[in-house]
């Protein structure tokens, strides 16, 4: 089960994004993805074909990606500002968006309560 912890180990670990697209192993996931989602590779483009053509989630670019992580039922492509949860055997997606964090000012720490 991946709780809310996990998810903020995964955020921390995969701030930035991966060096070489290679080390992320993306044609694994996909062949291993393939009977339950469609997914293709367009140079340096990724695009989730089962999403609504409009869908801020069907299609991004490598170099936006920091990492991909296997689960037990579930594969997660981790961004800076969100995770996109993919089933292995479903067609399910979730995506959990990055709360903001609100920075506080030097006024606001020193006279913090």
């Amino acid at each position: 089960m991946i709780t809310d912890r996990v998810i903020k180990e995964i955020y921390k670990k995969y701030n930035k994004a991966a060096k070489k697209p290679e080390d992320l192993r993306l044609d694994h996931f996909i062949e291993m993805l393939s009977p339950f989602h469609h997914i293709r590779v367009n140079g340096n483009e990724v695009i989730f074909e089962d999403q609504e053509e409009f869908s801020p989630f069907r299609r991004f670019l490598l170099r936006g990606l920091n990492g991909i992580l296997e689960f037990d039922k579930q594969v997660a492509f981790v961004f800076r500002n969100h995770i996109l949860f993919l089933g292995k055997d479903s067609n399910d997606m979730r995506v959990h968006m990055r709360p903001c964090e609100e920075r506080q000012n030097i006024f606001q720490r020193i006279f913090a309560h």
